[in-house]
């Protein structure tokens, strides 16, 4: 018996990277002094941008906060 679909059913894509490897990237570019990590949603690609040396380090924003924020209470579980 073949199996059935409904109309509107439409089929996952294959991902281009996975959750883990865009965390391991932000870890890894926050313990190499990193400024920032870009992903490109079309090829997949994780680049990781280092500052400058002698370029201060930015501060971070508000999401880097919270994500070090919410690593930290992860680690505490």
């Amino acid at each position: 018996m073949a199996k059935r679909t409904p109309a509107n059913f439409v089929p996952r894509r294959p991902t281009r990277f996975r959750e883990t490897e865009l965390a391991r990237a932000v870890r890894a570019a926050k313990r190499a002094g990193g400024e920032r990590v870009d992903v490109d949603l079309q090829s997949g690609r994780i680049s990781v941008i280092l500052a400058k040396s002698g370029e201060p380090q930015a501060s971070g924003n508000d999401l880097d906060k919270w994500m070090e924020k919410r690593e930290r209470d992860a680690r505490q579980t």
